[in-house]
């Protein structure tokens, strides 16, 4: 059965919102590095490298460019490597529509939306000829991610909604329980305070594309996702978020690497992974995380991991002329585009091999290009993931 909103956001509203940090203690977007925070701030030998001067229109051209060419290289890998797609999946679709969210030029939204929804096409023309007589537990989550991305892509009364709706439904039936359609027992992973990150990754996942789910007309949302949802935002409001400096070898150890992906992925549940506008209250914890961990991240010198946090300062409202944090960040992402040859598909990182695998070489523009394009937060219009997630964050 579908459950209810309302009561969702009721019970979201005590979540990640921890008292004991205060949103108005931190500062919002700051520009003059003497009104940083001092614990915001670069290594002094960091510091001595970047670029000071300010944000410049060439600049501003620049990072739009470099956008245009991410989404150009995404689209045109897809189109000339279509076995890759056929293994990528979701994936696929997922780099495309994220590159529509909040997108301030409207044709490079509908550019990207025209590319992900001919991807989808081809992905679910497999399931609607069938019945969904046999449709397995297996395809389940597959299925829920084509049903959602199938409503977000298509004309409201394409009938393939609700076909694959169906195929979903059936999926979910063939489970017999919520536990075996995700794949264990959540309500384990969050009794133990210090989960893994990849349990807990997981436990996000879920609980993304189940409020994305509720928006879809005949798709059955299970009851128990109600109670994975709540209870997953509620944990995360005291997961462990140690910062860098808490370990000897500060942003290079495992388990912060591990934790400030994490992070990101948090505020990517209010955002609905950067359609609209989040805010320090809504999680300010990883608010504090992401600043006070933005130049350890920068000088560990990943494109994926920098792209993140600064296309979240972006989604926090601010701009490369209005946040210091974030104009460093764009900087070093350009200068990574630049370094291989104007795309972010032959970039490398020092680990990597010559000869990455497609979801690695898809990351690469996939981030890339979200963590220097413009954002213009969305509006959340009825009936969508942000009408019912936005409209809560907001009071």
């Amino acid at each position: 059965m579908r459950f209810e909103i309302a009561a969702i956001l009721m019970l979201l509203s005590c979540g990640c919102a921890d008292t004991r940090f205060a949103a108005a203690s931190e500062p919002l977007c700051v520009s003059d590095p003497s009104a940083m925070p001092e614990s915001w701030r670069p290594s002094p030998s960091l510091k001595n490298v970047l670029n000071t001067s300010p944000w410049s229109a060439n600049e501003g051209n620049d990072a739009v460019r470099a956008a245009t060419k991410g989404l150009d290289e995404l689209i045109g890998f897809f189109s000339t490597h279509p076995a890759e797609v056929a293994m990528l999946d979701d994936n696929a679709v997922e780099s495309l529509v994220d590159a529509s969210y909040a997108a301030s030029d409207m044709s490079f939204r509908q550019k990207a939306r025209t590319g992900a929804r001919e991807i989808l096409l081809r992905l679910i023309a497999p399931y609607l000829d069938r019945t969904t007589e046999g449709r397995g537990c297996r395809q389940f989550y597959t299925l829920l991610s084509h049903t959602i991305y199938a409503h977000a892509l298509l004309e409201p009364d394409d009938p393939r909604i609700a076909r694959m709706a169906a195929q979903t439904n059936a999926a979910y039936a063939a489970c017999g329980s919520f536990d075996m359609a995700i794949g264990g027992n959540y309500r384990r992973i969050l009794a133990n305070p210090g989960a893994s990150a990849d349990d807990v990754w997981d436990l996000m996942v879920w609980s993304i594309a189940f409020m994305d789910a509720q928006t879809v007309p005949g798709l059955v949302v299970p009851a128990a996702a109600r109670e994975l949802t709540v209870s997953v935002w509620h944990y995360l409001a005291d997961y462990p978020l140690a910062s860098a400096r808490s370990y000897p070898d500060g942003a290079t150890n495992r388990k912060f690497y591990d934790t400030a992906y994490l992070a990101t992925h948090i505020a990517y549940i209010p955002s609905g992974y950067g359609r609209y506008a989040i805010y320090i209250r809504d999680a300010p914890r990883v608010y504090q995380f992401l600043r006070e961990n933005f130049y350890a991240v920068l000088q560990i010198g990943e494109l994926d991991l920098t792209a993140e946090f600064t296309d979240l300062f972006r989604e926090y409202g601010c701009t490369e002329q209005t946040d210091l944090q974030l104009r460093d960040g764009t900087r070093y992402l350009l200068k990574l585009f630049h370094s291989a040859g104007d795309s972010w598909m032959a970039y490398r990182e020092p680990y990597e091999h010559t000869d990455p695998d497609s979801y690695d070489l898809i990351h690469k523009a996939w981030t890339g290009l979200s963590g220097v394009r413009p954002r213009a937060a969305e509006s959340p219009a009825p009936g969508t993931y942000g009408a019912v997630v936005h409209a809560w964050l907001k009071h």
